[in-house]
């Protein structure tokens, strides 16, 4: 598991004393800051409140005058500052000379924008009437700042500013270093109260989507051989499932991995495991290899990404007539590479590009629909009319992917891939009941929330899936179901909802994802009476429900067979957090 990602789970669990204070913020001149620098004055605020910090700042010299060509340059880290562990280095430099930037981790996580005056002979005349030089700027930080429990030390966000004479005469002399610094005040977690729904009630998002949104429709015949059901699909896809694939495997790459090595174990290991996949999926697969001239260890690997890293949200809410509703928003693709042209996340961009909706049908009849992309033959999110929907959501414990890894190694023929038993149970039963025992049984591989919906009043839940290492290898019974929070427990409570996002909900969610206090605040801003499809659209399109990682979202109805889904995009900022 990635360094980042590693993080992301060790901070999900620590716990301090809830705060809601705002973020403090230093700003000053670098120490041992020459003297003959040092006339510098500068204006910034001491705090900023704490959910993606912002702020300006200005800074102004009386004195400077332009000589020769000067050029700025910003180094810092967001995650672990001024340690060799800092996770979100960057380190950017350009021309001091009309609007720069400095990114964050390719401007995904927050960014730096500077304002000089402009270059030549303007750029004189302007400092002539100032008097000296004024630089403005702008710090965003998209995405909290998570904090260490117990010692006054926050993960925080520090970098230094410099500014330099580039002349040749003068090459590297310093003209300014500043020092800005970010630190959140400790916290448990997220806070219902200061994480609120950020979906404008009165003008709520368009539904249905406009034209842009719109995902396209195939058809899979499960009454055709398995090697030939998707071949219609991934044929126009196979550069995309290329292309999200390469995408993958190049990050895996660059945590120094050796690429030929690494794709040389994925043949070796693909070949090996698929004979222990289920038959009829490991034959879909084969044929999709075949179909899209891929080698079928990389469509393997497409196969097994969602068993090891996603973010997603998935509620189930009941209307004031006793009908259910289940929406879901699929986000992929956190730490797995930045797009330096789109400033967003490059594998999330790519897997929007092969996404798409499908009806399974069976005997010529329409059997079931879902949402998923080309190469992928599990079942991520789906619903089957008059009887039940499933969707599935990452879940993060200490077994984290430790029963994946047993397999790999030949163990637990026993436990079952999520994404392959959730299609598997879509399927074979016919209605909410047998659904949720067969999904409350079964053996899983690894840690999982699955949330299911009916067509009855009550009908809901979210199954949480664990996974025993220990007892698992010894043999020993264990329990593979945490916990299930029902929807009709929630309505006996005066609550009309279950929703869920990446994190226990006996515990609260880290302060730097919190997807779960908002989504709650607008299904309860909205009320039980105006539920609707349209209703549940807007939830999963407010910010944070709705990130830069959400590919998709889908709104269900098993009574009435309602199913559609459409596509999601936003990039980072203000209204689009990371993730």
């Amino acid at each position: 598991m990635p360094l980042q990602q590693c993080l992301l789970v060790f901070l999900a669990g620590l716990s301090s004393v809830a705060a809601t204070e705002d973020a403090r913020v230093k700003v000053a001149q670098c120490k041992n800051t020459p003297s003959s620098v040092s006339d510098w004055k500068i204006v910034a605020p001491k705090k900023t409140k704490p959910n993606t910090p912002r702020f300006n700042i200005s800074l102004e010299s009386p004195t400077l005058q332009p000589v020769g060509q000067l050029r700025w340059s910003a180094n810092g880290s967001l995650g672990l500052p001024r340690h060799p562990l800092g996770i979100f280095k960057f380190n950017s430099s350009g021309p001091a000379c009309g609007a720069q930037t400095a990114y964050i981790y390719e401007g995904v996580l927050g960014q730096l924008k500077l304002g000089f005056p402009a270059c030549g002979v303007e750029a004189q005349t302007e400092h002539e009437k100032a008097g000296g030089l004024v630089v403005h700027g702008h710090v965003d930080v998209w995405t909290q700042i998570p904090t260490l429990p117990g010692i006054d030390l926050s993960t925080g966000f520090a970098l230094e500013l410099r500014l330099e004479d580039g002349s040749s005469e003068g090459a590297g002399a310093p003209l300014l270093c500043l020092s800005i610094e970010i630190s959140e005040p400790h916290r448990s977690g997220a806070s219902k109260e200061e994480d609120v729904c950020q979906m404008d009630m009165a003008h709520p998002p368009e539904y249905p989507p406009d034209a842009s949104q719109q995902l396209p429709s195939v058809v899979v015949d499960l009454d055709a051989p398995p090697e030939e059901r998707w071949t219609h699909v991934v044929q126009p896809r196979a550069q995309g499932i290329k292309e999200l694939i390469d995408a993958y495997l190049e990050h895996l790459e660059g945590s120094h991995v050796n690429g030929t090595i690494l794709r040389a174990i994925l043949k070796a290991v693909a070949n090996k495991e698929m004979g222990r996949f289920p038959a009829e999926y490991r034959r879909e697969i084969e044929g999709i290899a075949t179909a899209t001239s891929l080698d079928v260890g990389y469509i393997w690997v497409l196969n097994m990404m969602y068993e090891v890293i996603g973010y997603c949200t998935s509620l189930v809410a009941q209307d004031a007539a006793g009908r259910v509703w289940h929406g879901r928003n699929l986000d992929f693709g956190i730490f797995m590479g930045a797009d330096p042209a789109t400033h967003s996340w490059s594998l999330t961009q790519k897997l929007r590009a092969i996404q798409f909706n499908a009806m399974f049908t069976r005997g010529g009849k329409p059997l079931y629909n879902s949402t998923t992309y080309g190469g992928f033959v599990g079942l991520i999110s789906g619903s089957k009319a008059g009887a039940f929907s499933i969707t599935v959501d990452t879940r993060y414990d200490k077994s984290v992917d430790a029963g994946l890894i047993g397999w790999l190694r030949g163990k637990h023929d026993g436990c079952h891939f999520l994404t392959f038993e959730t299609r598997a149970v879509m399927e074979a039963n016919a209605t909410y009941a047998q659904a949720l025992h067969a999904l409350t049984t079964y053996k899983p591989l690894g840690p999982a929330y699955i949330i299911v919906a009916g067509v009855q009043a009550g009908e809901g839940a979210v199954v949480t899936k664990q996974f025993n290492e220990s007892a698992e290898s010894a043999g020993v019974p264990w329990n593979p179901t945490a916990d299930v929070w029902d929807l009709q427990g929630e309505l006996s409570n005066g609550s009309f909802y279950v929703l869920q996002t990446n994190y226990d909900r006996w515990k609260p969610p880290p302060e730097f994802d919190d997807r779960r206090y908002p989504g709650m605040n607008c299904l309860e801003a909205i009320g039980k009476d105006k539920i609707d499809a349209g209703a549940i659209w807007g939830v999963l399109s407010s910010n944070p429900t709705r990130n830069a990682l959400t590919t998709f979202s889908t709104v269900m109805s098993p009574a009435s067979g309602h199913f559609e889904a459409y596509m999601q995009n936003c990039a980072p900022g203000p209204d689009c957090v990371p993730f």
